[in-house]
């Protein structure tokens, strides 16, 4: 849809100042033993996930069903975050699923050795898991329960206490393009379907028996606007 306005478009940028997170209103959390989320009060704001201490716990926030590539496309999402604690020991995803967190706190997307593991039927976004063979950030997405090809960018999350910037930008047809800090890393062909509804989401999970925890700056969030 043509437009002369910055209206035109679906837009949601959270820089979590405040004293509390709406957690039934502005984002959903899920939540397995122990997990937390939480504002961090601090200059420029932070949202920290906390996941519980046993390998395979998990914690997430996601949001509603209400971002859809199609909608006059492309669909963004931009997060800044950081590991507080040593990324060696870790599941990250953060991009689009379509399942909140609080309906199934579920890993959309991991990987152990080469081999891909999807639980979502749709989903995009960034990749880590140290129980892959490159310990690297991948560009993955699954379209309708096709897996598909995922591309390793060949660059590590940073060292915890260091903040990285990740961009998706899924086009009208689901294919997807990955930016991490302002720079491409590559390109997703049929990575999503693109009229299913999605949910944003950060997903820390640990793979060892200690808390894992991440901070979020960020997240903007942007469609085309429907009618």
């Amino acid at each position: 849809m043509a437009t002369d306005t910055g209206f035109g478009k679906v837009k949601i940028f959270d820089d979590f100042l405040g004293p509390a997170v709406d957690e039934t209103n502005d984002w959903t959390v899920g939540t397995e033993n122990s997990g937390t989320e939480a504002i961090s009060i601090a200059i420029d704001g932070l949202y920290r996930i906390t996941t519980g201490a046993t390998s395979g716990n998990r914690e997430a926030v996601t949001q509603t069903l209400q971002w859809q590539a199609s909608d006059g496309g492309p669909l963004i999402g931009e997060f800044r975050v950081k590991s507080v604690t040593a990324i060696t020991t870790r599941a990250y995803f953060i991009g689009f699923t379509d399942v909140v967190a609080s309906t199934t706190l579920e890993n959309p997307i991991e990987m152990s050795g080469t081999t891909l593991t999807t639980t979502a039927s749709d989903a995009v976004g960034f990749m880590y898991d140290t129980d892959s063979t490159n310990d690297t950030w991948y560009c993955v997405g699954v379209k309708a329960d096709a897996d598909a090809v995922p591309v390793d960018t060949g660059v590590a999350p940073a060292a915890a206490g260091t903040f990285q910037t990740l961009r998706v930008v899924v086009d009208i047809d689901g294919n997807a393009e990955f930016f991490i800090d302002g720079k491409y890393e590559g390109r997703v062909a049929n990575a999503v379907t693109a009229g299913t509804d999605l949910t944003p989401i950060v997903l820390v999970e640990t793979r060892t028996s200690g808390a894992s925890i991440i901070d979020v700056d960020y997240i903007y969030l942007e469609k085309g606007r429907t009618g």
